[in-house]
């Protein structure tokens, strides 16, 4: 017994967090770090209602564990948002009719978020984790808005910002990047040097559109300045290509910026980028399943937006 605790323990899977800009306002005042955790803290446990009632249940929304933590005098939050549902579906098998049923069923379950905050900084992490238990960033950070909303009588709102240029541009000079995807088109025909170079081989060769993902070898790390990235991240500046990136931050951490999605259109491309949230990820090892990692997921947040 002894020694599955210990192979459960080894084999616990990193856990991922969205990193994000965020700002509370109630009655349109800003809240500062000492305000935040008493609106918290004094709601905690206590239920509000989100989004529409499905089979007349109306799902709730609450927050609850919340933890005060310093780093290097740094004033951290941690705390959990949850989500009930109301209802589930409920699939069978039924074999006199030899077919699937689905039927609505009342569900007392409580899904939850976790969520860190950096006030000092407005920054924030949100675990991004979706099974029978817990909430992927984008049902938390949803519950949270309507969170806020609620328990300050509609005067309240959290914005939230995902990663604009320049924090995916410090993100790729920062990280040991060891892997760029990208998909690109020629341009036309304006651009920097890089990026004449690399459309000019296009034109050469026929070739429309190219998707590829580069590597670095064991212990190497891939640079902007690379020719092969620089004429990528022209082609990506005016529009005719877009990229992602994986790597480890500064303390080790794996990390990630997903690729967006890519179109012929250089003009839907730069608006994906503004209408659509950039996701950086960044992923935190754990000796198991209940192995709390907030210090680190504030020291990664302070290190990256400080």
């Amino acid at each position: 017994m002894l020694q599955l605790v210990k192979m459960e323990a080894v084999l616990a899977r990193p856990v991922s967090y969205v990193f994000c800009r965020y700002e509370i306002e109630v009655d349109d005042a800003s809240l500062e770090a000492s305000a935040e955790f008493v609106l918290i803290s004094e709601n905690q446990g206590s239920e509000h209602s989100h989004g529409r009632d499905r089979e007349g249940v109306q799902p709730q929304t609450l927050c609850t564990d919340p933890v005060k933590m310093n780093v290097d005098g740094i004033r951290a939050h941690s705390f959990e948002i949850g989500f009930k549902p109301g209802v589930r579906l409920r699939q069978e098998y039924d074999e006199s009719t030899k077919r699937k049923v689905q039927s609505l069923e009342r569900d007392t379950h409580t899904k939850f978020g976790h969520i860190v905050t950096v006030p000092e900084l407005g920054a924030m992490a949100v675990r991004d984790w979706a099974t029978d238990d817990t909430l992927a960033a984008a049902q938390t950070l949803s519950a949270v808005k309507s969170l806020v909303r609620s328990i300050s009588d509609g005067n309240g709102q959290i914005s939230i910002s995902h990663a604009d240029e320049g924090d995916v541009d410090r993100a790729f000079e920062r990280w040991n990047v060891h892997e760029y995807s990208f998909t690109a088109r020629p341009l036309n025909p304006t651009g920097g040097d890089l990026a004449k170079m690399r459309t000019a081989m296009y034109q050469s060769e026929n070739v429309w559109q190219e998707t590829a993902r580069l590597k670095a070898p064991p212990g190497g790390n891939l640079k902007k300045e690379d020719v092969t990235i620089g004429q990528v991240e022209e082609l990506h500046e005016g529009g005719y290509a877009q990229r992602g990136f994986k790597g480890q931050t500064e303390d080790g951490h794996a990390a990630s910026m997903v690729k967006p999605a890519f179109s012929q259109d250089k003009s839907k491309n730069l608006k994906m980028r503004t209408s659509r949230p950039n996701f950086l990820r960044v992923s935190f090892d754990r000796e198991d399943k209940s192995d709390d990692v907030s210090l680190d997921v504030v020291r990664a947040l302070v290190r990256f937006y400080e």
